[in-house]
């Protein structure tokens, strides 16, 4: 497997010819799965507005990194998403996207996709239930996929129905599992933090991800 090349990559939507301006980064799930990489983000500098559901999280968050974390406290489904995200982009536009939201509809995972102007990288994490045998029906060829760690065997996003994707150029990050010889585990939210900043930080042209095993399917584990 050929590792994620991070030597020319642009980095949280950073052009290395431009100036240097602070990047914004969108982060959903910031208090969960994703809340080491607003750790990450904020420490090198970069701006996020972390959208979770529990206000008190969220106030937490911005206090341990100084303000660098924005709260965006809102039920995912609620009306006036999009107004929302338009007011914290307001006077510093999106740079790029981390989305881990996997009971979000589909309109709800398209709209926090778009607040992110075309172009500047977005990565959508999926659960393993995506990789499930019965969903390899569709395919999609437009973007590279490769394996974070360990091997996807026969299994790749490209499977995936086009509607998986939720705006042009959206990277996936298939979340499988770790295998063990006393029984496969789910990744920690560290482990999925640091691949889906590797998918973010991954220079052009965009890839899919797979985190671990989604093979055999049978290894999945049962909780």
């Amino acid at each position: 497997m050929d590792a994620i090349d991070t030597d020319s990559a642009t980095g949280s939507g950073r052009d290395p010819g431009a100036p240097r301006t602070t990047p914004h980064l969108l982060v959903v799930g910031a208090t969960g799965a994703l809340l080491p990489a607003v750790r990450t983000l904020t420490a090198r500098g970069d701006t996020v507005t972390a959208m979770a559901r529990t206000a008190a999280d969220l106030r937490d968050l911005e206090r341990s990194t100084h303000g660098a974390a924005r709260p965006l406290a809102r039920d995912f489904e609620a009306p006036g998403l999009r107004e929302a995200l338009a007011r914290a982009a307001h006077d510093t536009p999106f740079t790029g996207a981390l989305l881990y939201c996997p009971r979000a509809s589909p309109a709800t995972v398209r709209t926090l996709a778009g607040a992110v102007p075309p172009g500047r990288p977005v990565v959508l994490a999926l659960t393993s239930e995506h990789a499930a045998p019965d969903g390899e029906a569709g395919h999609e060829e437009s973007v590279e996929a490769e394996s974070i760690e360990g091997d996807a065997a026969s299994w790749s996003p490209a499977l995936l129905p086009a509607g998986a994707r939720p705006t042009p150029g959206c990277r996936l990050l298939v979340l499988g599992w770790r295998p063990r010889p006393e029984g496969s585990r789910w990744h920690m939210a560290g482990e999925i933090s640091e691949a889906a900043l590797r998918v973010l930080d991954a220079g052009p042209p965009p890839r899919d991800a797979v985190l671990g095993r989604v093979r055999p399917w049978r290894t999945r584990p049962s909780a």
